[in-house]
């Protein structure tokens, strides 16, 4: 049986800085109209959630504020920063993350739940 190789597009690389997420560039469509986003996680999965959010429901106050965190776009990753949400995951996950030291994670685009997973089983 012949087969063809074909390229996982929605599968990327999330690494987790002491500051901040950055998604490279594989998953960067998937937040093309990202306003916000909202990160929840599963620890029994081991696995993050994000949610992009557009700018219409952001604003239509349907989620807290204090639950949306901004992104930083650019043509070659994205970025989410927040100490608290760093301080958040580290703790939940028990990672080692500082300055000089950063985790990389497979993450994924999931169709029926409109998020990137990172799945904390590591790469």
């Amino acid at each position: 049986m012949l087969e063809f190789f074909d390229t996982n597009d929605k599968k990327g690389v999330a690494t987790i800085y002491d500051r901040h997420i950055l998604f490279n560039s594989k998953l960067i469509k998937y937040f093309s109209n990202a306003y916000k986003v909202r990160v929840g996680i599963d620890k029994d999965d081991k696995k993050i959630y994000v949610f992009m959010l557009n700018k219409d429901y952001v604003l239509s106050g349907e989620i807290n504020e204090t639950s949306l965190l901004p992104l930083s776009v650019s043509k070659s990753y994205v970025r989410i920063a927040s100490k608290d949400l760093i301080k958040f995951i580290t703790e939940s996950f028990k990672l080692d993350v500082n300055k000089e030291k950063s985790i990389q994670f497979d993450a994924i685009y999931d169709d029926s739940k409109k998020a990137i997973i990172i799945d904390m089983e590591g790469r």
